[in-house]
Formats: C-alpha cells, structure tokens, sequence
C-alpha cells in the first residue's frame, strides 16, 4: 500500500497538544537572516534568550511583511525575503504569498496569560552586502542585535526551537546551490 501524499510527522505524533487546545493562538512572524556564515539573532529582554527578530503582526499586515519590519526594527538591517518562484495572478483580490521557511508553536505567557505563539520564519537575506548593526529600535523588547558564527550557536542561549530552524535554513540554502 502506499503512503499518502500528506502525512503525520512522527516527531509531532509524540507530542500530545490536545492537552493545550484550550489555549489561544497568537500569529507571529519572524527574520532569520542568514549572511556570510552568520545569523542574525537578538537577546529577548522577557525570556532572557537569543533567536531571530520577529513579533505579532499589525492589523492589516502580510506574515512576509512583518517579518521584515520586525528584523528592521529590532535591529537596525534591511533585509527582504529568499523567495523561491511564486505564480503571478494578476490580481489584487487573490494572489500567492512567499512561502515561510517553516511554522512553529511556542507556548508563551503574557501578562498572566498562556497561548501559543503560531510563528511563521521566513528567510531573509541583508540588502547591504556587509551590513552593520545600527542603535537598536526597539529597546523595550530587546537587549542587544548580533551576528553570530553559525559554527557557534552551541555557545549560545537559544529559545527553543531556534537552533533546529537555522539547521533547517541552511540545509534549504545548501541545496538551493
């Protein structure tokens, strides 16, 4: 017999979020900019851990859009999408958006209240060839901006699931080459 075309990962099967389905979903969309050997990280003022710009999109904002503000603001780069080739329609009314490097929950409290953070992470490069990191913007959300050494992220305090994206991210990028 074979497999469907659409499956259920094991490593999901594993995890039993039915015990979580009470709570809300927030969407969020997050930056990861990878350049010349280096990611792009910010340290969290509220969790006190490194990972990739992003935060909450505003009324009226695509997830591609905001991840890209979030990166501008919290850090200081312009950055754009890797894009990989999306149909045109034409069309203002129905149109293809660029495809997330991947969607990931995050179980988060706020203010007294427990949700998921549904994060869609987007690949994005700099625009500079060799961008430097302005004052930062956002500093009621962030302590600091930096580049790190993809081949010393096991030195760095992570949020979860971030060293697992950017695995991902360069597998995608080493086989787009």
């Amino acid at each position: 017999m074979q497999k469907p075309p659409f499956f259920m990962s094991p490593s999901l099967k594993k995890v039993n979020i039915s015990r979580h389905r009470h709570l809300a979903n927030h969407f969020t969309a997050s930056g990861l900019v990878i350049a010349e050997g280096h990611v792009l990280l910010v340290h969290h003022k509220r969790i006190g851990l490194w990972l990739p710009a992003g935060g909450h999109l505003l009324e009226g904002e695509m997830p591609h859009e905001a991840a890209v503000r979030e990166v501008l603001e919290e850090t200081g780069v312009e950055a754009e999408i890797l894009l990989e080739p999306i149909p045109d329609t034409g069309s203002i009314d129905y149109f293809f958006l660029p495809q997330p490097l991947c969607m990931h929950a995050v179980h988060a409290v706020e203010k007294e209240q427990d949700f998921y953070h549904l994060d869609l992470v987007f690949l994005l490069k700099p625009i500079a060839q060799t961008p430097p990191l302005p004052a930062l913007l956002k500093k009621e959300e962030v302590h600091a901006a930096q580049w790190v050494k993809l081949e010393e992220l096991k030195q760095w305090r992570l949020a979860r699931n971030v060293s697992e994206i950017i695995a991902l991210a360069c597998t995608k990028m080493s086989q787009a080459n």
